[in-house]
């Protein structure tokens, strides 16, 4: 299928339509599309979307499989081709933090006994200085990030559904804090995600499969 023809629902949507010359996709395996060719991933379908409204759209995906809040700052810090990036585009997206939790999820006995508090003032710390960073390079981009969604449902690890569910609780809100402090739009993946994990997440129990990445697409194009 078409990947334009996916949004019928969008079409005539003021504020589904941005104008945008640069988009730049950063974050993790998410935004890499992990698991589907490259012309699935959520960057390609809301790109192709854009694009319909914005032929001269140029995309860039800059998603790194493995990112975490700290890898992310490294690279704003010190890769001149992603600072230049940045600072181009008129649209940026953002997955980011599952990778600091990911230890977590994947390992859920361990839920209880890892220090949130320093887990979460790091990535906190971390978030601060990408947003400074972020602004710095580029104070009129439109910035969406995405909330993070609990995969358990969908494997085997569901029994401890509610205590991870309590971490990215936490984690959502000060990925939404940090969006409403930089002038950037959240973008509630969870909320899609939830109760639609076994439909939307792939065979290794993390990633979305093609469906999620299409509701994905769809959602930040609605955001």
């Amino acid at each position: 299928m078409n990947a334009l023809h996916a949004y019928p629902e969008l079409i005539g949507s003021l504020k589904a339509v941005i104008k945008v010359n640069v988009y730049l996709a950063l974050g993790d395996s998410i935004t890499a599309g992990y698991g589907v060719e490259s012309p699935f991933s959520f960057p390609s379908l809301y790109a192709a979307f854009l694009q319909r409204h914005n032929p001269d759209l140029h995309m860039i995906n800059c998603g790194v499989n493995g990112l975490s809040t700290c890898g992310l700052l490294d690279l704003l810090q010190t890769n001149h081709n992603l600072r230049h990036s940045v600072s181009q585009a008129s649209l940026i997206t953002l997955t980011i933090g599952s990778n600091d939790l990911l230890h977590l999820i994947g390992n859920p006995n361990q839920i209880m006994n890892t220090s949130l508090k320093h887990m979460f003032n790091t990535m906190g710390q971390n978030l601060t200085q990408i947003g400074d960073t972020f602004r710095r390079l580029n104070s009129r981009a439109t910035v969406k990030v995405a909330t993070l969604y609990n995969p358990l449902p969908a494997g085997p690890y569901v029994q401890y559904f509610e205590q991870a569910q309590g971490v990215l609780d936490n984690a959502n809100a000060m990925i939404v804090t940090w969006a409403k402090r930089y002038g950037a739009d959240p973008v509630y993946i969870d909320r899609e995600f939830r109760g639609k994990e076994r439909l939307l997440i792939d065979r290794d129990y993390v990633h979305p499969n093609a469906a999620g990445y299409q509701v994905m697409a769809k959602t930040f194009a609605r955001y």
